[in-house]
């Protein structure tokens, strides 16, 4: 199979930076030069694209190692395979009925992976192709702003939440992701995702109630005390009822902030953001960095989260 003139789409369609480009295209001309690389992908590719019990997690490890015997850059050829894996994840999209705006939008999350890299690790490529695997599977789509999964099942003891509404065990609720998209976090971006989100998963809630959920670095309770109020960080974080969280010795999402800089010493960051001013200062001064998990509850579209007893009054 050849992909040249598919990989030429996705490259174009999502806006790949023109050195990008040259480097997938000249990688296909590769494959094609060698048959028995192309080969050994495309078995590959085969392998997790026809049998759905296979994850990413099993095969991309393969796949670097195929780079490495070829000569090629393991990062590189990772965000190709998942281009070659995209080709039928399109397909299917147009058997189930999908849309293909929503594909592209989906996939746009390929740009942001791509831009991480060459940020962090100075390669057209992606350090993170494992977990991709939503997309491909049909499993992950984008909603303006968020990315959102329909796949959580909450397990834990019943908690009533401040708008009144208690989640039981076996409730039905949608994960979401923030990608790196460079978008910022402004009010009408962020609820005209969650209604996006509420409309299109309505049906598969089961109910009038859509439960969005999230554990993120992003929900950090410090930033209320590093960040300033206006921040968009925060707006962000006020949309959740955040019912936990914890702290981690060591920032293992610097690199979200500072890029390729987050492998220098702390004391060398760069302070050229409020941002990175911030974090730096905290780090420096001794804080920890950590995470939150969160609640957000949409009712009849609107984000209900903060409504004291909103459930008990209807």
């Amino acid at each position: 199979m050849n992909y040249t003139e598919f990989v030429k789409e996705v490259c174009n369609i999502l806006s790949f930076p023109a050195e990008a480009v040259t480097c997938f295209v000249g990688l296909e001309g590769n494959l094609a030069s060698n048959p028995a690389f192309a080969e050994a992908l495309e078995e590959l590719v085969t392998q997790f694209c026809r049998d759905n019990t296979t994850h990413l997690g099993d095969i991309i490890p393969k796949v670097e190692a195929l780079a490495v015997q070829h000569g090629e850059n393991p990062y590189t050829l990772d965000l190709v395979y998942i281009m070659h894996c995209a080709y039928y994840t399109r397909i299917r999209y147009r058997e189930s009925g999908l849309s293909e705006k929503l594909f592209w939008d989906s996939m746009t999350d390929l740009r942001y992976k791509l831009l991480e890299c060459m940020t962090c690790k100075n390669v057209p490529g992606t350090f993170v192709a494992a977990l991709k695997e939503g997309f491909l599977r049909l499993g992950r789509f984008s909603l303006g702003r968020f990315q959102y999964e329909p796949n959580g099942i909450y397990q834990g003891e019943d908690m009533t939440l401040e708008c009144g509404y208690t989640l039981t065990k076996g409730a039905r609720y949608l994960n979401f992701h923030i990608p790196s998209s460079g978008v910022p976090l402004t009010d009408d971006v962020r609820l005209d995702s969650y209604r996006q989100a509420y409309e299109y998963f309505r049906a598969w809630s089961g109910g009038e109630v859509v439960l969005l959920h999230t554990s993120s670095w992003l929900l950090n309770p410090v930033h209320y005390k590093i960040l300033p109020p206006h921040s968009n960080i925060l707006r962000f974080m006020n949309d959740f009822e955040i019912y936990s969280s914890a702290e981690s010795e060591k920032f293992g999402n610097a690199w979200r902030i500072f890029g390729a800089y987050a492998e220098l010493p702390v004391s060398e960051w760069p302070e050229d953001t409020s941002l990175r001013r911030a974090f730096k200062a905290h780090i420096l001064s001794g804080g920890k960095s950590g995470h939150g998990c969160g609640f957000i509850v949409m009712h009849n579209g609107k984000n209900v989260t903060h409504r004291p007893g909103y459930f008990e009054k209807a």
